[in-house]
């Protein structure tokens, strides 16, 4: 099976969009109060059988995905704001493209939905320089400055990323990514002035970095030196994770699958988005609520090794995105009708544990 995979950048762009022109938010600010903690109900059974007792890690999800999406009804948008994003932990994860829509102080309209409408969360955002919208320039790159600076201005996030999945940009469009790492280390700077204690990181995705996506088609060589442009003018490192792109099982996964990270960057390290189908995947991956599970425990271990500092699940429900051959269609913990998989239970567990 070949295609050509951007992975979710595509997809986190267009399901927000999709938000506000079929189903507008409600008005009012989002909820401040930190949010509730998802791991109080979780099953004493369950947290004994973990493979860590303390977690590194804050944990969430990412992506403007209610149940029943893509019929989603008011009442799922609303519950969606209110509880979905929440029910997997603090972090939330969105994507925007800097040359969207942005409202008169200049906040890109999906960035405030997230900040104002979604409760119980932190969101984090993710300016992506898309490798196929073409070489970067220097209006794309006055373009970033200007929508990430203002939305640091306002609204002083924890996280902000100056790129999605950056080393597929460098694989695709490598004559212009000079200019693109130059006015990123310059964002830095800027938002910096504005938003002193916001984390600026880049994204990199982690199987195209290893050079190991061989059941995509795809055949690279490694990139992790892409990682020392940025030094200096960056906080945090971050991934994403996807093994079924080169393992057909769990148990293919090495157990040092990330530490390898850690010779390449003593930064902070966040995992933006990561998953396990629970149905099998044309490509030959074998998925199922067990296989999620395991994926889990295993992703939960290795990450508190090399002490991840947050890890955010990718899509609060599934969805029939139709990419790639439908790889990201039974990714999420809850199923499209809103119905928890036995996988949620485990990471309830994982959430109930010490943060250390």
């Amino acid at each position: 099976m070949k295609f050509r995979l951007p992975l979710l950048t595509v997809l986190l762009l267009i399901i927000p969009a999709a938000a506000c022109e079929n189903n507008p938010a409600p008005t009012g600010l989002r909820d401040e109060d930190p949010g509730i903690s998802i791991g109080d109900n979780a099953n004493s059974a369950i947290v004994a059988e973990l493979p860590i007792s303390t977690r590194s890690f804050e944990m969430g999800t990412a992506g403007f995905v209610p149940r029943h999406y893509p019929n989603s009804s008011n009442d799922d948008w609303q519950n969606f704001f209110e509880n979905s994003a929440s029910s997997y932990g603090g972090i939330f994860g969105v994507h925007v493209n800097p040359g969207e829509k942005v409202n008169e102080e200049g906040i890109l309209e999906q960035a405030q939905l997230a900040f104002e409408q979604v409760k119980g969360v932190e969101p984090y955002i993710a300016f992506s320089v898309n490798f196929e919208d073409g070489p970067f320039t220097h209006e794309r790159g006055e373009e970033l400055k200007r929508v990430a600076v203002a939305t640091a201005k306002k609204y002083q996030p924890k996280y902000i990323s100056l790129g999605v999945e950056s080393n597929s940009f460098y694989l695709f469009q490598q004559d212009t990514f000079d200019l693109y790492v130059q006015y990123a280390r310059e964002a830095y700077d800027e938002i910096k002035a504005v938003s002193p204690n916001t984390m600026v990181m880049n994204n990199f995705q982690l199987e195209r970095m290893k050079g190991e996506t061989s059941l995509s088609g795809q055949d690279f060589e490694h990139n992790w030196h892409i990682i020392s442009m940025f030094e200096g003018k960056i906080d945090l490192i971050s991934f994403t994770v996807y093994p079924f792109l080169e393992f057909k099982i769990v148990a293919e996964i090495p157990d040092d699958y990330l530490a390898e990270i850690r010779d390449h960057t003593s930064l902070p390290i966040m995992i933006t988005e990561t998953g396990w189908p629970t149905e099998d995947i044309a490509s030959g991956v074998a998925g199922s609520d067990q296989d999620q599970i395991d994926y889990m425990m295993k992703l939960v271990q290795q990450s508190d090794d090399i002490e991840v500092e947050v890890i955010i699940w990718v899509f609060p429900h599934d969805a029939s995105y139709g990419i790639a051959g439908g790889i990201f269609d039974h990714i999420s913990l809850f199923d499209n009708d809103g119905n928890p998989k036995p996988g949620y239970e485990y990471w309830k567990a994982v959430n109930s544990l010490p943060l250390q």
